[in-house]
């Protein structure tokens, strides 16, 4: 269903001449990758065209009748949560709008001009290039602490046969000859994986840093004072989902099944039971289990007993229904400051 929606998407982002390009994981489109269990679909897309993009996706959801549950926006990427209901069946997308171009906290690695001049045709949509979707692949998941095992391989292939690119990209952030060809060396050895890159991972940044503020100070200025501010709003309001039940039942376990796959989309989902804790010691699980995913977009689903919250959504049903997911999801757009996230939802309705 949500296949539909993405496939006019695009038509209408290529139809307007929008200058956009694919990340990764493209191979399925428009269809969700078999591989995975949530749809995550990474772009860039050029500020200049970032205002048509935002015209055009929300011409989309009217006219495909789909859901924006959700939207916060990062200094480097603008996330956007879409829910298709249908039948009583949901489908889903998280669409990843990436800007600037591709960096980390602000530093420049590549420019969006860098990036979308290089892109090319997939099917019916703009891709980056190849060797830039493994370069991102492996930079952006080595410096954020997270090099998944399904890319190692493919970026080490692509490292091999896109040598003169990779050497070239290595010098022009900055990187003495001897750590470029120590480098080189891990991808061209037999013996070797891109994990073993991970011992360059603060020289990369070093000189990240350099030739971001080198080359594009303005920029990099501007854009490192964005991400900090925009990190900090996403710790005042936290895009995450935290809901209270009051028993630990199978209607409970089949709701929160539900919202880990139509809300979360692959994000950190636990279920927790604080029944019996006082105030204080609620306030204390909340800091310490609650808050940390909570602030990372992932859904925390809490049986309590206890303090008589406010109930801004208060459902009169015993089953888990297709209304009841629509009203939490509708109630889940709106932002929630710090702690006033257990005001979020109550479910009185679970015997």
């Amino acid at each position: 269903m949500i296949d539909h929606f993405i496939l006019n998407l695009f038509k209408s982002l290529n139809k307007y001449k929008i200058n956009y390009a694919i990340l990764r994981n493209y191979e399925s489109m428009p269809s969700q990758p078999l591989d995975v269990d949530y749809f995550d679909l990474d772009m860039i897309v050029s500020n200049k065209d970032l205002k048509k993009f935002n015209n055009i996706l929300n011409q989309t959801l009217i006219s495909e009748k789909v859901s924006l549950i959700k939207t916060f926006k990062r200094s480097y990427c603008h996330h956007y949560r879409i829910v298709k209901s249908h039948n009583k069946k949901f489908t889903n997308v998280q669409i990843d709008v990436h800007t600037k171009g591709q960096g980390f906290w602000g530093f420049f690695y590549l420019t969006e001009d860098e990036i979308l001049n290089q892109k090319k045709k997939y099917k019916e949509f703009f891709v980056v290039s190849d060797f830039h979707r493994h370069l991102f692949n492996w930079l952006d998941k080595l410096l954020w602490g997270e090099l998944k095992l399904k890319y190692s391989n493919p970026i080490k292939k692509s490292m091999i046969k896109e040598n003169t690119q990779l050497d070239s990209f290595l010098k022009k952030i900055f990187l003495n000859k001897k750590k470029v060809t120590a480098i080189k060396s891990v991808f061209l050895s037999k013996k070797k994986t891109t994990e073993d890159t991970k011992k360059y991972k603060y020289t990369i940044l070093r000189s990240i840093i350099l030739y971001s503020l080198s080359k594009h100070f303005i920029k990099t200025t501007s854009w490192t004072i964005e991400f900090f501010f925009r990190e900090l709003i996403l710790r005042i309001f936290p895009p995450g989902l935290f809901v209270i039940v009051k028993k630990e039942n199978k209607l409970s376990k089949d709701l929160y099944s539900v919202l880990s796959k139509t809300a979360i989309m692959g994000q950190k989902a636990i279920f927790v039971n604080f029944k019996q804790l006082n105030k204080f010691e609620f306030f204390y699980q909340y800091l310490t289990v609650v808050w940390p995913i909570v602030r990372k977009h992932g859904l925390v689903f809490c049986v309590y007993d206890k303090i008589n919250f406010n109930k801004n959504l208060e459902l009169k049903k015993n089953n888990v229904s297709h209304k009841m997911i629509n009203d939490i999801l509708y109630h889940y757009k709106k932002k929630i400051l710090f702690f006033f996230q257990i005001f979020l939802l109550k479910i009185d309705y679970i015997k």
